[in-house]
């Protein structure tokens, strides 16, 4: 029997199924002695608000954030949004769901990004940054952990593949600007594209969802691609030291801002290049994620979005031409 997922949910239904456990709180009622338990409920179709009003203390001390829980309760309207209302709770055992049931997959075929990856490869025509992408993109090891990696926790390309869909976006934006400005040195705006989130790898872990790694929290993955890299140079013979801090520039100042975590901010044209095609291929992707998990609900606009400070607006569901 498939799995009830969090898109299909509407008022009224009646709901037993697992679901992650995304975050939880005890929440002190308004007007009586006690606490609610609020939590956030996902799988690979979205997320949903849920409440236990019963029982509250009982099910927290059972369940904790990340674990995959059998849920049974009701669909309530809160707001114009659905929510959970929680019945019983109990932590799952590995063998009670599929993993799959959790973890959103990239809608583009693998192969075919990968096949982007080795085009781009090809066009360095310098050989010491073509011979640093070869010494990862040629290592079956790196690819594998490349290529099913997410692009980030919670926000854009938060999925299976997710990284290597945001790396390939950002490369192909990046040849489009050197297309309009020749002066750029497109080998550069090539090897920042492809290595500037290969820190990811070591920020980011999958398992029913997508969480920080220990060394993630306490370095980011900027850092750990610096190091990265820097090691992969340090191992290469004759690397121009110039070449290498253009190079680690564009890699560590590719968040643009010292607040938004950039060590350092972009003092090169490339630099600059490579920080705005990552933040257009992450926002575009991030607004477009926002109207799928929207759709089928019914509502012309999305939840209030905190990260772009606005309502994202999902439409009417027809075509814009009838």
């Amino acid at each position: 029997m498939s799995k009830q997922m969090i898109h299909d949910l509407k008022p009224g239904d009646t709901v037993c199924a697992p679901f992650v456990v995304n975050s939880k709180s005890l929440v002190p009622f308004r007007n009586k002695p006690g606490s609610y338990l609020s939590l956030l409920l996902g799988d690979r179709s979205g997320t949903i608000a849920a409440r236990a009003w019963d029982d509250a203390e009982k099910i927290a001390e059972q369940i904790a954030v990340g674990d995959v829980v059998t849920v049974s309760g009701r669909v309530d309207e809160y707001r114009g949004t659905p929510q959970l209302i929680v019945e019983y709770a109990r932590a799952c055992d590995k063998g009670d769901y599929d993993r799959a049931d959790f973890l959103a997959v990239s809608k583009h075929d693998p192969a075919g990004l990968l096949d982007q990856v080795g085009q781009f490869i090809a066009m360095v025509k310098g050989p010491h940054l073509h011979a640093l992408l070869e010494s990862f993109f040629s290592d079956p090891d790196f690819l594998d952990a490349f290529s099913n990696a997410p692009g980030a926790k919670a926000l854009h390309h938060s999925h299976v593949g997710g990284l290597l869909e945001h790396t390939v976006g950002v490369v192909r934006i990046l040849l489009t600007v050197a297309e309009c400005h020749a002066e750029l040195d497109r080998d550069l705006l090539i090897a920042g594209g492809l290595l500037h989130d290969i820190g990811k790898l070591r920020e980011l872990r999958v398992d029913v969802g997508i969480d920080y790694t220990d060394t993630g929290r306490l370095v980011g993955h900027i850092v750990h691609t610096d190091r990265m890299v820097t090691a992969a140079i340090s191992q290469a013979d004759g690397f121009p030291e110039e070449l290498a801090d253009r190079l680690c520039h564009v890699l560590l100042s590719h968040h643009g801002q010292k607040e938004y975590g950039a060590p350092i901010v972009p003092m090169t044209p490339e630099a600059c290049a490579l920080h705005y095609a990552d933040n257009l291929d992450a926002h575009v992707q991030y607004f477009q994620q926002v109207i799928d998990q929207g759709a089928g609900s019914g509502n012309h606009w999305s939840e209030y979005q905190r990260l772009f400070d606005r309502y994202i607006y999902i439409g009417s569901g027809g075509d814009a031409n009838e």
